[in-house]
């Protein structure tokens, strides 16, 4: 199972910190932006971030447990790229997350293959 520690690693410094029996995730850490408000647009840019972080994460936790692996933050796949007519291009990426979900949901952990 993944820690918070091992995604950190994969994280920019500062991403997150631990005080008081509380982990706060930084989003300008996160994103890499000088700020980060309530109001700005960056969920998909944060969660995708996190995401990728997660996946780096299980690849490095995978190959140190041959034997106990988990499948639960796969990289993520990439549409084909699209012009927007003004000459710059975008592609879909797609993220997906797969866990256990135990009778009790405050108890979900990473799925085990």
């Amino acid at each position: 199972m993944l820690t918070l520690q091992q995604v950190l690693a994969k994280l920019p410094n500062g991403a997150m910190v631990e005080a008081a029996d509380d982990v706060t995730i930084s989003l300008k850490a996160v994103t890499g932006d000088a700020s980060v408000q309530l109001a700005d647009t960056k969920v998909a840019e944060s969660l995708s971030k996190l995401l990728d972080a997660a996946a780096s994460a299980q690849t490095a936790y995978n190959t140190a447990n041959p034997n106990a692996q988990i499948n639960s933050y796969p990289e993520p796949s990439f549409g084909t790229p699209v012009s927007d007519g003004s000459g710059n291009f975008a592609a879909i990426k797609i993220h997906s997350v797969t866990v256990s979900v135990p009778l009790n949901i405050g108890e979900t952990t990473d799925a085990v293959l």
